[in-house]
């Protein structure tokens, strides 16, 4: 169910690595945004339409409280990545959106898609982690909302 198939594999191994990196080396929002990225890579398959073909309501679901998280983190932190990994999680949603206002979109094409916006937000996720570590400590800064 979660990693039947290669794919899904590939995932699971790049989520866990930037993810992982995220909660040992990140700052609060990329700890949050890691924790909510694991919590609906999660919930994701326990929502799946039994219909494969059409629109998978439970994951639209699934992905428009995420894109919620990510817009909260964005607007209560300073943190640049953040901006776009909203921007793609919010790309997902149109995905979705697509296949609504045309359901003669393939569902190949519809999970690739999927599959790419959300390789994009993680890839923010790093690129946030990494951007995050390097940045120099200043005195008393470390309790400040760049630091955290």
């Amino acid at each position: 169910m979660y990693f039947a198939v290669l794919p899904q594999q590939i995932w699971l191994v790049a989520m866990a690595l930037v993810s992982g990196a995220a909660l040992w080396r990140g700052g609060a929002p990329e700890k949050q945004a890691a924790v909510a990225n694991v919590a609906a890579w999660f919930l994701t398959p326990l929502t799946y339409d039994t219909d494969a073909t059409g629109l998978q309501w439970g994951v639209l679901g699934v992905d428009a409280l995420f894109l919620g998280f990510l817009l909260w983190l964005a607007l209560t932190t300073n943190r640049l990545w953040l901006l776009f990994a909203t921007a793609f999680q919010l790309l997902g949603i149109l995905t979705h959106l697509a296949m609504v206002a045309d359901s003669g979109v393939p569902a190949l094409p519809y999970r690739w898609g999927l599959v790419i916006w959300s390789y994009l937000v993680l890839a923010a996720l790093g690129v946030g982690t990494l951007v995050h570590r390097r940045q120099p400590l200043r005195a008393g800064a470390v309790s400040s909302p760049t630091r955290r």
